[in-house]
């Protein structure tokens, strides 16, 4: 009978890759540590978040946990590795959901509508809670033409007339 390690089946985060995922959360929203401070209430002071995040300070549970609240995002986000193994590849379209929410408040219509439910869903089934951009990968691009029921040109063409695609200069 063969034994599974702890070390073979999973890998748990370190203090380190949880420090890093505040930062990161932090960074990903443009706050500053005094602006957590101020949306905390007070309750997290600056210094404090910034010992959370070098790791100079252990972090309870409870206060991560009130951290993920902060972002308002699972706590699992700051304790689980990112599940996004098809960053990088060429065939992906940076989506603006600030844009998007943007343009959901001043435009009622049905494709709108129907951007805004299917980005949602991915946004959810990513477990992507950023809020500000989303990457759109060569299937979901398809999958979008069959909701909307248009060709992928047409598609395309109303995700840039809307201005909900990021241009990245090629490197």
């Amino acid at each position: 009978m063969s034994q599974i390690t702890p070390a073979t089946a999973f890998t748990q985060p370190t203090t380190a890759t949880i420090s890093a995922r505040i930062r990161a959360q932090r960074k990903a929203r443009s706050l500053t540590l005094q602006d957590i401070e101020r949306l905390s209430n007070g309750r997290i002071k600056a210094v404090v978040m910034g010992s959370y995040e070098r790791g100079s300070r252990a972090i309870s549970l409870a206060r991560t946990i009130e951290i993920a609240n902060l972002f308002t995002i699972p706590l699992s986000e700051l304790i689980e590795e990112s599940k996004n193994p098809e960053r990088g590849s060429n065939d992906q379209l940076i989506f603006d959901l600030r844009k998007l929410r943007e343009i959901s408040l001043a435009v009622t219509g049905n494709e709108i509508s129907k951007i805004n439910a299917f980005v949602s869903a991915i946004c959810a089934r990513r477990r992507d809670w950023n809020g500000e951009i989303l990457t759109l990968r060569s299937g979901d691009l398809d999958t979008l033409t069959l909701v909307l029921s248009a060709p992928r040109a047409a598609v395309q063409e109303l995700l840039e007339r809307f201005q909900l695609v990021i241009k990245v200069p090629e490197i």
